[in-house]
């Protein structure tokens, strides 16, 4: 493949440190689906060690895409992608060894469909590929801490609260990706 070539330049946007630990954090779901599974005296253990891991790769992927200037579309797609199939597993696991309700997987699962959806019509339709915003960050991060509070303690006022929490970020982090689909797609409208 020659340096200039396109595809040369599609595997240089495609393979940078940033890009690299989202899927990373994505391969992380085939671990902690097996530890948790597993129902081992270690499982809650190393599960929410792989969560903890997931977390600090969230936090560094756009850091240090944003610190060498390697923000691409790939990251764009990949690390809210990886988000979204990450929480997905957490929620659906979860729910299935009894640890957290229905209805807040349901919400999870439904404002992260709605938003990936609207992310591939605003491609589509526009071309155009958003980033995420902090506010999106903040619901993930309180939901990990959700989960790994879930993992390691007791059910109890602490739990309910987190769960209330992320609730609230969800729909909170939701509206505002609704104005901003709203947003561009009149601006791209005119």
């Amino acid at each position: 493949m020659k340096t200039g070539s396109p595809d040369a330049a599609s595997a240089s946007t495609f393979l940078t440190v940033s890009n690299l630990l989202s899927l990373s954090r994505a391969l992380l779901i085939i671990p902690f689906v097996y530890v948790m599974l597993a129902q081992a005296p270690w499982s809650r253990f190393w599960g929410g060690v792989i969560i903890a891991v997931g977390a600090v790769t969230d936090n560094l992927d756009g850091r240090i895409a944003r610190h060498y200037h390697q923000e691409t579309e790939w990251g764009r797609i990949l690390d809210p992608l990886a988000d979204k199939l990450g929480l997905a597993a957490g929620g659906l696991v979860f729910l299935y060894l009894g640890l957290i309700p229905l209805w807040f997987v349901v919400a999870l699962l439904t404002r992260d469909a709605l938003i990936f959806f609207g992310g591939i019509y605003l491609k589509a339709r526009q071309g155009v590929v958003l980033p995420s915003h902090p506010l999106g960050k903040w619901a993930v991060g309180i939901i990990c801490l959700t989960l790994l509070v879930i993992v390691y303690g007791p059910p109890g006022p602490l739990v309910t609260a987190l769960l209330w929490a992320s609730t609230g970020m969800l729909l909170v982090s939701f509206v505002f990706y609704v104005h901003r689909f709203i947003t561009v797609l009149s601006q791209k409208g005119s």
